[in-house]
């Protein structure tokens, strides 16, 4: 009688300790799956858009020959050039700049200068609608996927979805720093937060000198659109 009573109670007592182990190992990967979620988002700061601030196409040149290709093909099939017009030497003058229908669609939408538009387009993606950045940001404005889903965008390889949401995500930026375009660049680029923290352009060379060539732009487009406009 002694022997069954021991032999229950060791089966009873290594079966608890069996689904007690297995309790244990399934909680971790429920809580870093949900912490992975939580930091996706950053709603209160707005979701940051690390976009290239160097050409994607860098990051991978033998990766990306097939996306710059089918990049080209959108921008012909939109009536528009395969390089912005400042970028090439000996062409027709005032030619038809990539995406002008969209770019022109959205500042209008959410009063954004267009020549700002096209500025951060070509410092994102150089007007590729394909690029995609080594740390996995899509399209045209570079729009990482969870910015992408908090902004509604379906598809970021979309050139006019890609070309909305940016300039829809820009806006605010622009709005929350009171229209100042450096600091809404380096948000773009960086994160709102970190504008906040350093009261400015954050101390990063490469948000730096991302605003700066975003500013470069905007002036050459400037001339372009009063040239084509005179």
């Amino acid at each position: 009688m002694r022997v069954k009573d021991i032999d229950l109670q060791t089966i009873f007592k290594y079966g608890a300790m069996f689904y007690v182990v297995l309790a244990l190992m399934a909680v971790p990967t429920g809580i870093s799956s949900y912490q992975h979620h939580l930091t996706g988002f950053e709603l209160p700061d707005f979701i940051p858009v690390p976009g290239a601030e160097q050409n994607p196409g860098a990051d991978d040149p033998e990766g990306n020959k097939a996306s710059l290709a089918a990049g080209e093909a959108q921008i012909r099939e939109a009536g528009g050039d395969v390089a912005p017009s400042e970028a090439r030497d000996g062409e027709a003058e005032n030619p038809s700049p990539p995406f002008h229908a969209q770019i022109m669609q959205a500042a209008q939408t959410y009063d954004v200068d267009p020549a700002l538009i096209r500025a951060v387009i070509q410092t994102e993606s150089g007007y590729n609608p394909q690029a995609v950045s080594s740390r996995g940001a899509q399209g045209l404005m570079q729009l990482m996927p969870s910015t992408a889903r908090w902004l509604g965008i379906e598809d970021s390889f979309d050139p006019a979805m890609n070309i909305d949401g940016g300039v829809r995500y820009l806006k605010l930026l622009l709005d929350r720093f009171g229209g100042k375009v450096s600091l809404a660049l380096a948000a773009y680029n960086a994160g709102s937060r970190y504008v906040r923290k350093y009261k400015g352009v954050p101390p990063f060379p490469t948000t730096r000198t991302y605003v700066k060539k975003v500013l470069k732009y905007r002036e050459l487009y400037k001339k372009e659109i009063l040239a084509r406009n005179s």
